[in-house]
């Protein structure tokens, strides 16, 4: 019987994470991961001659999340090309204008709210889970220039329906440490190395430490006996039909870490061996019209299409079609690499509301919708000579963040009643953005594990 210190169930940017920093601490882990692929949802497909991802796009990591991690486990994550622009759609005018436009008037109003901010500690911004992002803001201003570059910076960042509708302290934790770490008001970089590099790098720097990483491999079930793991089960065998049970390899291990979401986390874990108050949290969370869903759509064009830069990241509140938010850029000019040569790739999606994407009529016609309204805003997608669709649902991007949903108002990333049992999920207790929420959710639950923090960490917020 195989036995490990701990057991990582996925390998994305938590499971991996954690994997690696476990390795690197001496822990024997093991990292199991269904798919034949690296990264979760945000994993990186070939498909004739480009490359698409399904979840991750970029990484808005100032230096001190997954780039920290990658360090400490001795890799680097290369920071590729950052975004020069930010153009924003007018819907009423139907005409693109540059967020710096919003606030150029007048500066000053924007610098006060910088300095609050900056001069705001974390723990008071845990204080706002129950209010939106506006309500913070005028506290400092009534300026709508500074309420528009906050507002249409979390469109791109949390995709939520409605741009006044963010939570406060989701979305100032990440204006904060971006003014604090890079200056700026908001920064994403195409990793250096590529996405397959990225999650390649980290699966390297848990092997190379005596981790093991099984591909293609579910856990059905952690086992659980008197409030204490024991291990979990993996099938051995496929069920060949309904009345056949299948054989289960039994690895022993007194911690798992779990990555999975809110919406898939109790098909594992026993739901009997969790506090009511606590599963009930998990299922409030797990409902589809609280899953940020987005229509994605990959077109590629021969000659280039940009507003103002090539290295633009575009954004809007209704796009003029399907009235849906959303955001743009072209890939291919930040990795060549990803689109053949002398051909553009472009990436773009517009948020539905969760509770509609299993409406299979209303995905199409909205993706029509969709399609043709990028279209009157970028005119040279009209004619692309490759096109692909995806809708990002399941696996979705996250649990939206809206007041009363984020921060204390999730379920906590350590199992109140199990030792040992942790969740590094981004829907869970968590905060930042995509990969690097969900390794900076790694962290701190390997840090709860070892009992201590990790050199090199101290100044590195988490939650």
């Amino acid at each position: 019987m195989a036995r490990y210190d701990v057991v990582v169930i996925g390998a994305g940017a938590a499971g991996l994470s954690a994997g690696a920093l476990l390795a690197k601490e001496g822990k024997s882990v093991l990292v199991c991961e269904k798919s034949p692929y690296l990264g979760g949802r945000a994993l990186a497909v070939k498909d004739q001659g480009f490359t698409v991802n399904i979840g991750g796009h970029l990484i808005e990591d100032g230096g001190s999340g997954i780039t920290k991690i990658f360090e400490n486990v001795g890799k680097e994550l290369i920071h590729g090309k950052v975004n020069a622009e930010m153009p924003v759609w007018d819907h009423e005018k139907l005409e693109w204008g540059s967020i710096r436009d919003r606030y150029a008037a007048d500066k000053t109003e924007l610098k006060k709210v910088i300095k609050a901010l900056v001069n705001t500690s974390w723990e008071e911004l845990d204080r706002w889970d129950d209010r939106n992002l506006r309500d913070w803001i005028h506290q400092y201003t009534d300026d709508q220039g500074v309420v528009d570059l906050f507002e249409y910076i979390s469109v791109l960042e949390c995709l939520t329906d409605e741009p006044w509708d963010h939570s406060a302290s989701d979305n100032l934790f990440v204006r904060k440490m971006h003014y604090e770490e890079k200056h700026m008001a908001a920064y994403s970089c195409w990793p250096g190395q590529g996405w397959d590099g990225l999650w390649q790098d980290l699966a390297d720097a848990c092997r190379e430490k005596g981790g093991e990483i099984r591909m293609n491999t579910s856990v059905s079930r952690v086992v659980i006996e008197n409030r204490q793991i024991k291990g979990i089960e993996i099938p051995r065998d496929p069920i060949i039909n309904s009345k056949e049970t299948a054989e289960v390899e039994f690895v022993e291990t007194g911690c798992v870490i779990s990555t999975l979401p809110v919406w898939n986390v109790l098909n594992v874990i026993p739901e009997n061996d969790l506090p009511n108050w606590y599963t009930g949290q998990i299922k409030h969370l797990a409902q589809d019209k609280y899953r940020v869903s987005w229509l994605g759509l990959y077109i590629a064009t021969e000659e280039p299409v940009y507003q103002y830069a090539p290295q633009e990241l575009s954004t809007w509140v209704h796009d003029p079609v399907a009235g849906l938010p959303g955001f743009f850029f072209t890939q291919s000019n930040m990795d060549p690499s990803t689109a053949p040569e002398g051909q553009h790739l472009h990436v773009m999606g517009g948020v539905i509301p969760g509770s509609k994407a299993s409406d299979k009529e209303y995905v199409r016609e909205t993706f029509d919708k969709f399609e043709e309204g990028m279209g009157i805003m970028y005119p040279g997608l009209k004619n692309p000579i490759w096109r692909r669709r995806t809708l990002v649902f399941d696996p979705g991007f996250g649990v939206i963040q809206k007041p009363c949903l984020v921060g204390s108002y999730r379920p906590h990333w350590r199992a109140p009643n199990i030792p040992g049992l942790y969740f590094a999920s981004e829907t869970f207790k968590s905060r930042g953005i995509g990969v690097d929420r969900a390794a900076r959710a790694a962290l701190t639950c390997v840090e709860d594990y070892l009992g201590r923090r990790l050199d090199g960490y101290e100044e590195t917020w988490r939650y």
